[in-house]
């Protein structure tokens, strides 16, 4: 009679959520993953004492500062004034770490522990009324599903776990169901809570009885919410709408759970669960900077994306997903699919992706990439909605990655507590993009609420053999009678041409933002920029020579609560109607590098015989890396009624023309369109 309860509690939740071979398991973190074996272990040795500090990779909101309890456990401390760490307290991420110790160290004192801790959160922490604002506040309710099934997995041959123990727990997962069950809107069917919520539920069908007559409830209901948020809120590309890696990624994360642990529990899941499973996986692989990390876009941190992508290529048996993994399983994949399906992923051979540059044009995020390798380089630009809450003000922004080092960065996020941080991450200052009259063209009211909102239109993109092109605009000055355009011009491989357009009438200042790596240092000369990083050395050069350089001191974030001092370079030019700043940006390893050389030239008109304005049509001569490049730049339409526009022996038409005139001096070169 003794432990009957358990025993039946761990035939429902063992098919689906328990791993074989757990020593084994342990083993191989061990030997391939000592950092992260130790540090779990820390963790839960921490938890013992009631010590918690959340500094995971993909923990949320992460925390520099342990908090210890002497006593009993507030389960709704406030600490920091950040109720973030609430939220992040009671997703029980610790219980992972306690289950894992239990088997890495063969120690019963983690399994007892675990056992006391959600025994007193159950028995103290009521569901109450505030369901937004407390432990039980639904988004928590969701993840914590998750981390209590695979833990509970990970301790069913504790001695610690009891009979009463286990009715004490499913009590508790009843009430967790119940409350996704009940308090969906429909609000969340685009939001990452409403994935997070529903994911949970799903999961917490799987493990009740048959029969029970909730179990099909919870069932039909997550996978209609499922269903429906994949088609409203995952993109057509791949992307999810809220403008963040992060956020892309926790969503992803939940639509993996659900196909994966539905499909071990035979449930006839709907197609779409599967598709976007796959389009966020390559999405993730699309975006992925040379050092493996996703870009601080949004409400982001720099979290490396191969243990995400690694779990996508495990589950869809893909090998071009391994391209952008790891080489061998990952520490949460072993405790997560078992070694059965790790061995399989490390004997999977690994395919090349069938492109490097890319656009996400639902989304507006373009990639202009030279290669798969760690010292390549990768240019990201944005043209698109700004994202909800997490979205930050960052139309037209730049990321721009030479040598496998970040050159211009993104400020990251800090934090969510609404005041003067939030708003200096979040707003336009903090990101590589051009203010008109030192305005804001979108401005925050609280944390998430943005007192105006800026519209972009999405122009052209196109790769070309010898340079790649992408262009866009926004509306956020058309009340100052100003429209921002941005065209940005890739010669391959390390040369990039960033043009500022500002189309209207009457005076106006114009600032374009560079922000850089706090990894290097900058300097300013008379028209010219110079980043010296670790490893690299980028130049940035403003051919016309009449712009106003400010080196200014400003704030970098990678990680939640974390942030230290960067340089960012303010270009500032005052001009009456139209107006165009030209910033030419090369770089590479610091040994070998040198500024390329730029000079502004006339374009002639052959038709009229006249060299054209500059605000019309300009070129510019670049020599770098022993090539010489002529670009024809267009600003506003020339060619009436017909005509031809040229410099030297270079004869063509368009927007953006590139020639390479490195060999022929002499005899007509006709050049590559890149944009028109």
């Amino acid at each position: 009679m003794e432990n009957r309860k358990k025993e039946e509690f761990y035939r429902r939740i063992h098919p689906v959520f328990g791993i074989e071979e757990k020593k084994k398991a342990a083993a191989y973190c061990m030997e391939n993953w000592p950092e992260e074996t130790a540090h779990v272990i820390k963790t839960a040795k921490e938890a013992c004492c009631n010590t918690f500090l959340f500094d995971f990779p993909w923990d949320m909101e992460r925390t520099y500062e342990p908090v210890t309890f002497e006593k009993e456990i507030d389960w709704s401390l406030i600490p920091f004034g950040d109720r973030e760490f609430l939220w992040q307290f009671n997703r029980h991420r610790f219980l992972l770490c306690l289950g894992q110790a239990y088997h890495l160290t063969g120690d019963e004192q983690y399994a007892f522990h675990y056992v006391r801790l959600m025994r007193d959160w159950m028995e103290r922490v009521e569901p109450g009324e505030a369901i937004d604002l407390g432990p039980w506040r639904t988004l928590e309710t969701g993840i914590r599903a998750e981390n209590w099934l695979r833990s509970l997995a990970l301790v069913e041959e504790s001695e610690s776990i009891s009979d009463g123990f286990i009715e004490e727990v499913e009590l508790c997962l009843e009430t967790h169901g119940e409350r996704l069950l009940e308090h969906f809107k429909e609000h969340k069917y685009i939001s990452n809570w409403g994935v997070i919520e529903s994911s949970g539920l799903l999961l917490l069908s799987l493990i009740m009885p048959e029969g029970n007559e909730k179990k099909n409830e919870y069932e039909r209901a997550a996978l209609k919410r499922l269903e429906q948020a994949a088609a409203i809120q995952v993109l057509a590309d791949g992307t999810q709408w809220e403008q963040s890696p992060m956020y892309h990624n926790e969503v992803y994360h939940c639509f993996l759970n659900a196909y994966y642990y539905g499909t071990r529990g035979r449930l006839v899941l709907p197609e779409i669960i599967g598709e976007t499973v796959r389009k966020m996986a390559f999405v993730n692989g699309t975006w992925i900077k040379p050092d493996h990390t996703q870009f601080a876009q949004g409400d982001s941190d720099v979290s490396d994306l191969r243990d995400q992508i690694t779990a996508g290529a495990i589950v869809l048996k893909d090998p071009v997903l391994k391209f952008w993994g790891y080489e061998k399983a990952d520490y949460e994949s072993a405790w997560q699919f078992g070694m059965d399906e790790c061995e399989t992923y490390d004997a999977m051979k690994k395919k090349e992706p069938s492109f490097m540059s890319a656009e996400l044009p639902f989304s507006g995020n373009y990639y202009l990439r030279s290669g798969w390798g760690e010292d390549d380089n990768l240019l990201h630009f944005h043209c698109g909605e700004t994202g909800g809450g997490h979205g930050h003000a960052d139309k037209l922004h730049v990321d721009l990655v030479i040598n496998g080092e970040d050159v211009l960065v993104d400020s990251g996020r800090y934090t969510y507590v609404d005041g003067p941080d939030r708003f200096a991450f979040k707003e336009p200052g903090g990101h590589n993009v051009s203010l008109v009259d030192g305005e804001l063209f979108s401005r925050c009211e609280t944390s998430w609420i943005y007192k105006e909102l800026c519209t972009c239109l999405k122009q052209q993109y196109h790769e070309g053999h010898s340079g790649a092109y992408v262009e866009g605009s926004h509306m956020g000055y058309l009340d100052r009678g100003v429209l921002v355009n941005r065209k940005i011009i890739w010669i391959k491989p390390d040369v990039y041409i960033l043009v500022d357009d500002f189309y209207g009438t009457g005076m106006h200042t114009f600032k374009s933002l560079y922000h850089f790596s706090r990894s290097g240092k900058v300097s300013c000369g008379e028209n010219e920029i110079l980043f010296e990083g670790n490893k690299t050395k980028a130049f940035i050069q403003f051919p016309h020579k009449d712009e106003t350089l400010e080196l200014y001191v400003t704030e970098q974030s990678c990680h939640y609560n974390e942030k230290s001092e960067n340089k960012t370079c303010r270009a500032v030019s005052t001009a009456e109607g139209f107006y165009s700043r030209i910033a030419v940006i090369n770089g590479g390893p610091k040994e070998t590098a040198e500024p390329a050389q730029v000079e502004s030239i006339g374009l002639w008109s052959v038709i009229h015989e006249k060299t054209l304005d500059r605000k019309d049509a300009e070129a510019l001569k670049i020599v770098a890396e022993g090539k010489e490049y002529i670009l024809f730049l267009a600003h506003r339409e020339v060619l009436t009624p017909t005509d031809i526009l040229q410099y030297e022996n270079c004869l063509g038409y368009g927007k953006a023309v590139l020639f390479d005139r490195s060999e022929e001096k002499e005899q007509v070169v006709t050049g590559e369109i890149l944009a028109w």
